[in-house]
């Protein structure tokens, strides 16, 4: 029941299909999976919901932690850009 939440604001949160894990790791506080972070980071990447953004570190500096990419054929509804 958690994890359909937490998808959700995933798709909401994310900007051109972009999210940091800081905001991941909020958005798991909210529906209470906080102490999971890593461990649901590792499943939502075998799961292919998202990946690890390739790009360059200047981008990962601003953002303050590691950022990744949804699947956008996950998402019925268009990330916010």
């Amino acid at each position: 029941q958690k994890m359909p939440e937490l998808l959700a604001e995933l798709g909401e949160s994310a900007r051109n299909y972009q999210i940091s894990a800081t905001q991941i790791g909020q958005m798991c506080s909210r529906v209470s999976l906080g102490k999971k972070v890593d461990v649901l980071i590792a499943e939502l990447k075998a799961a292919g919901v998202m990946s690890p953004k390739l790009g360059s570190l200047a981008e990962v500096s601003r953002a303050g932690s590691p950022l990744y990419e949804l699947n956008p054929s996950l998402f019925t509804k268009r990330a916010r850009k």
